[in-house]
């Protein structure tokens, strides 16, 4: 779910494919499959049936199905108990729920003050 206060600002359903890249200000939540870039300030949400295969840059992630390649996070990843993940993370915070499954590397580290090219708060670099 969005955090309070964040519009959803879009919405790929179970079916859907992207290939290319994807951009969004506030919340987007993934049932569908993306295979390429994902970018944004905001938070992504990748459903239980959402797949992503490439790159996320995003302010907040939160994934309940599979993501394999690199995801980027200023704020926080956020793996539930269904999320199977074959990733690089990079990100400030990280919550895995028991049954989460993980493969790859995990960089913590936090970025303050970095500013993105449209004035918003930096995703990462």
């Amino acid at each position: 779910m969005a955090r309070s206060g964040d519009a959803l600002s879009g919405f790929v359903d179970i079916g859907c494919v992207i290939r290319g890249e994807l951009e969004f200000k506030n919340t987007f939540r993934l049932d569908g499959r993306v295979e390429g870039h994902i970018q944004s300030s905001s938070e992504l949400l990748v459903g239980e049936t959402g797949s992503v295969e490439g790159e996320i840059d995003v302010g907040r992630c939160v994934v309940g199905g599979e993501v394999r390649g690199t995801i980027r996070a200023a704020e926080q990843v956020v793996l539930h108990a269904s999320a199977k993940v074959w990733a690089e993370i990079f990100t400030a915070a990280l919550v895995m729920e028991e049954g989460a499954f993980l493969e790859g590397k995990v960089t913590m580290e936090k970025k303050p003050g970095l500013i993105a090219v449209d004035g918003t708060k930096a995703i990462s670099s």
